[in-house]
């Protein structure tokens, strides 16, 4: 088994990477507060519905979209 090398990241992080995969943030302290509530790797599940590509976002899917499908499946 390899050791898993990737740093973890910020919040602050979390949501530049997000952004740069096409996820409309309006609010982007909203969005870190919001991550540091549950975790990425539980968010990140709810990403796929959304996602042209792998790691590439429909055009206009935003963080409120996936947050909505989160709470509505909590």
């Amino acid at each position: 088994m390899q050791p898993y090398n990737k740093p973890p990241l910020t919040y602050s992080q979390q949501v530049a990477l997000l952004k740069s995969r096409g996820l409309v943030i309006a609010d982007s302290a909203a969005a870190e507060a919001y991550l540091s509530r549950i975790n990425y790797y539980r968010f990140s599940a709810y990403c796929l519905p959304f996602e042209a590509v792998r790691h590439q976002f429909k055009p206009a899917a935003t963080f409120d979209d996936l947050k909505a499908l989160y709470e509505f499946d909590r």
